[in-house]
């Protein structure tokens, strides 16, 4: 009799437990689709649908085609895996009275993650908007939406507040933003084979698309941070942040190889830009800080850099401290 009232007080609080557990921490872990907002972060994002914004890097790293996570724009569409969904759903229910799941996690302490991590606030930039801008976009493959043209043979060059007419492959949207660049850069790895391993585009300006005439379609240059010429591409356009020191400094145990020098001078001194070939894949963050040596024998040390952009497999980073001249083929590490 004894026997069959425990085994009845089991099931009883068994189904209890049942009921405490919300069902989906039990559904098969599938993943729902985001279209980004206009102002949206990841670190919002994940405060909103993951009830926690610290889980940013994890949606970021289950989006590989969100190539640096400080430059997402609106209509773009993420996923948010299922497992995160569970991850902010248990850490709900640890912090709910009389609830408690043993998620065998390895806890960061709080302070060491918010102190990397929260939002800017009144820290510094490690680099201005222009900079950032004109730093440019790095990636493996390179398409762009169009290209600037004139109907005016004499006319090749313009700035703030000029009309011109894009020539592009679909329909372009009136109002609609794009970024202004160069013709894509292909970077060379200076050792080994020298072959490409992706392409530089530097920002120019802004272009608004203000409608069509005669079946040409027409813009306006909002803002330029160089001359625009005939020819230079447009890009889509997003919403940038700026990058800022990071409360706790990090010197990861990574080396490479500086694959460029910006705005094409060689070589660079103290805060001139410089391209890595090193990037997300491999760890690097925004803030990191690297040490120089020279490429060739007995490498002695020559500058720091610290990064300021990250993209799949390259970084932009700053000239910090230089006490020689930062060439292509020049290593980095800590």
């Amino acid at each position: 009799m004894k026997t069959i009232l425990c085994m009845k007080r089991f099931i009883l609080l068994y189904a209890i437990l049942l009921l405490l557990i919300p069902a989906t921490l039990m559904a098969e872990d599938k993943s729902i689709e985001y279209t980004i907002q206009k102002g949206d972060t990841l670190w919002t994002i994940s405060s909103g649908k993951l009830k926690d914004p610290f889980l940013w890097p994890k949606l970021w790293e289950a989006n590989p085609k969100v190539h640096n996570p400080h430059l997402i724009f609106p209509d773009q569409i993420i996923l948010i895996p299922g497992e995160l969904l569970k991850d902010s759903l248990r850490g709900e229910m640890e912090r709910s009275p009389g609830v408690r799941l043993n998620t065998n996690k390895r806890l960061v302490p709080a302070n060491i993650i918010s102190s990397r991590y929260l939002p800017a606030g009144p820290r510094k930039p490690i680099v201005s908007r222009e900079v950032l801008l004109d730093s440019g976009y790095f990636s493996r493959s390179f398409v762009p939406e169009g290209k600037i043209a004139s109907r005016d043979p004499d006319r090749t060059v313009f700035g703030n507040g000029d009309v011109v007419y894009v020539n592009a492959s679909s329909r372009l949207i009136p109002d609609t933003k794009f970024y202004i660049g160069d013709k894509a850069e292909a970077i060379h790895n200076p050792v080994g084979e020298n072959e490409i391993v992706g392409y530089l585009v530097r920002i120019k300006g802004i272009l608004q698309i203000s409608g069509e005439e005669n079946g040409n379609t027409k813009g306006i240059i909002t803002e330029n941070l160089k001359e625009i010429n005939v020819g230079d591409v447009i890009l889509n356009y997003y919403p940038v942040s700026l990058p800022f020191e990071p409360v706790i400094e990090r010197k990861p145990q990574l080396t490479g190889v500086v694959m460029g020098v910006g705005d094409k001078r060689n070589p660079g001194g103290r805060s001139d830009v410089v391209y890595i070939n090193k990037g997300s894949r491999q760890g690097i963050e925004i803030g990191d800080i690297f040490t120089v040596s020279l490429g060739k024998s007995p490498h002695p040390f020559i500058g720091t850099l610290q990064v300021f952009s990250v993209f799949d497999e390259a970084s932009v980073a700053v000239i910090k401290k230089a006490t020689s001249e930062v060439n292509p083929g020049d290593t980095f590490g800590n």
